[in-house]
């Protein structure tokens, strides 16, 4: 045998032995197809749910403010303290009312002596009327007659006109100086309010949640503007959080919806809450009509009751002033939507979004500027988005996929429900996320594996 020979007999066993290894090892030989997993279509609960963020705050807290302006000459609370309805909370310098006080008191008494006085001159006035009325009866007499003259006559009748009009004048200035006494009168009550009113009292039971005051500082009263904010009382029994639902979501919420309330400083524990009010306004609103901007995102407030029941184990009976939770702790909440039972259901990342007339979905390279986003949250550009459609690809018995129209409604965080398109125990493809979203097409060949082994190297 010749050398020549040899070496291409050692070339052919060569070669063989390594298509035979390729072969072993998948590398040539029959397509398996592309690895995916899958779960079967089931019936299942799918609860909808709106999640946002927000702080917890009291349902009921209110601000504090001084009627009267001054220096806050005692102040009997620290922030944090309990008080109820009606106590005390701090004094402010009220030397100055108590001046005006002892003025409109002398004011009152000159008056009163005004109107006494008054009254005692009257009754002189009203016999000088009564003794002018009897001489100028008998003077007209006589005039009749002849017996006196013409000027007699006009003195008497001068005379009665003067006791009338001092005696008209006697009665005005005692109305006058009754109204006077009145006016004292409340000018003295005006100072009594102002003296009672350096005292701040609590408009309710509850907790000291803010002090923004230390004894010795000035205060600006509110009777003529707004005046400084001295401390706010909340009543900590009922607690809410107040969170910000997007513009895209808050259709949704509607009240008396349940929610799963998780508040930081209580780290994996769940509170139970209720939708007790939804703001009709954006959170920016307000500022943007003052200021004339606007802002990109769109929030609205939506307030949430805590249930009490949720967290009793939290209080302490021993120290009922302690409240497990305080005002601007941060909490977030899943906010509970719908709720439909016994539904068709599949993964979310098992719907996606193709268009009509491309098997694919592939629209990489689309020269259209428009987007869709389907149930996985996947950003599809489209020329026309009435041209999209969901779509689940449901294995079949040979193999191979089929690509089906779905509709889909209500979604929670692994599951969308399936209105139609499918039925209870068909195998729809639900990875890898790439090969769903954009490789596969349908009648494409498919080789179903466990999760675990998708993106294992073929041995």
């Amino acid at each position: 045998m010749s050398k020549t020979l040899k070496w291409i007999i050692f070339s052919l066993v060569i070669v063989i032995i390594i298509l035979v290894l390729m072969k072993k090892n998948g590398m040539m030989g029959k397509d398996d197809g592309t690895k995916v997993s899958t779960e079967k279509v089931t019936s299942r609960t799918i609860i909808e749910t709106v999640n946002a963020s927000g702080k917890v705050y009291p349902v009921v807290e209110v601000k504090v403010s001084p009627d009267i302006s001054g220096e806050i000459v005692d102040l009997t609370v620290a922030e944090g303290d309990s008080v109820r309805k009606g106590q005390v909370l701090a004094r402010i310098y009220a030397d100055i009312y108590a001046t005006q006080r002892d003025q409109a008191a002398a004011q009152v008494s000159q008056q009163q002596a005004q109107v006494a006085n008054a009254s005692a001159s009257i009754g002189s006035m009203k016999a000088q009327l009564d003794q002018a009325k009897k001489t100028y009866t008998m003077q007209k007499e006589l005039f009749d007659e002849k017996v006196i003259s013409q000027n007699e006559f006009n003195t008497a009748d001068a005379a009665l006109r003067s006791a009338q009009a001092n005696y008209n004048a006697a009665q005005q200035g005692i109305r006058g100086g009754q109204a006077g006494v009145q006016g004292a009168r409340a000018g003295l009550e005006k100072a009594n309010k102002d003296i009672s009113r350096a005292t701040v009292e609590s408009p309710m039971d509850g907790v000291v949640s803010l002090l923004n005051v230390k004894k010795g500082e000035r205060v600006v009263g509110n009777s003529m503007m707004a005046g400084t904010e001295m401390m706010r009382i909340a009543d900590l029994n009922k607690i809410e959080v107040r969170v910000d639902v997007g513009e895209n979501d808050i259709p949704k919420v509607i009240l008396g919806d349940s929610a799963t309330i998780e508040i930081d400083a209580y780290n994996g524990r769940k509170f139970k809450g209720i939708v007790t009010q939804i703001a009709s306004s954006n959170n920016g609103a307000a500022a943007q009509a003052s200021v004339g901007t606007s802002t990109d995102v769109t929030n609205y407030k939506v307030y949430i009751r805590v249930l009490p029941e949720s967290y009793m184990d939290l209080l302490d009976p021993k120290n009922p002033k302690s409240f497990p939770f305080r005002p601007g702790m941060s909490a977030s909440a899943d906010i509970q939507t719908k709720t439909h039972d016994n539904r068709l259901a599949v993964p979310i990342n098992a719907v996606t979004t193709r268009d009509k007339n491309d098997s694919t979905g592939n629209t990489n390279g689309s020269t259209a500027n428009k987007s869709n986003t389907n149930a996985s949250g996947n950003v599809i550009t489209t020329s026309n988005v009435d041209d999209m459609e969901e779509v689940v690809f449901v294995v079949q018995n040979t193999g191979t996929v089929k690509k089906v129209k779905v509709r889909t409604d209500i979604q929670d965080i692994n599951y969308i429900e399936i209105l139609g398109g499918l039925k209870e125990g068909d195998e729809v493809v639900t990875g890898p996320f790439d090969v769903v979203s954009k490789t596969l097409k349908d009648g494409m060949k498919v080789k179903v594996v466990p999760k675990s082994e998708l993106f294992d190297k073929k041995k």
